[in-house]
């Protein structure tokens, strides 16, 4: 009996990992759609509403066409690891390749992202 809990508690675990790794992925792989159309209001509307009253619009605005014009269009965004709740990527642009930590809330809008050099 005991293993048995102890296997539906691990199922129940790795499900629940699988969940947020989808979510994770569908969230990079939209941001990195609108981030290449430079569809400011679509990226400003993927933010949680703390993100967006600190952030604005014109901010999201001069962050994405500031990252743009330095590093051009995101070519492919790939997994490395997560840490403490922290999803990191390694992030291919045109002119250069950044770390992106990202962070997302219970209803999957992006509460932290950031981007540095490797």
């Amino acid at each position: 009996m005991k293993y048995l809990i102890l296997f539906f508690t691990c199922f129940t675990i790795q499900y629940g990992l699988a969940q947020d790794a989808n979510t994770y992925e569908s969230t990079t792989k939209t941001f990195l759609e609108n981030y290449n159309a430079q569809d400011v209001i679509a990226i400003f509307e993927m933010y949680t509403s703390e993100m967006q009253e600190s952030m604005t619009k014109e901010g999201v605005s001069n962050f994405i066409n500031g990252c743009y014009g330095q590093f051009g269009s995101i070519k492919k965004i790939t997994f490395v690891e997560t840490a403490e709740g922290v999803y990191s990527y390694k992030v291919i642009f045109d002119k250069a390749t950044l770390a992106m930590d990202l962070q997302l809330s219970a209803d999957g809008k992006i509460s932290t992202i950031q981007f540095q050099e490797l």
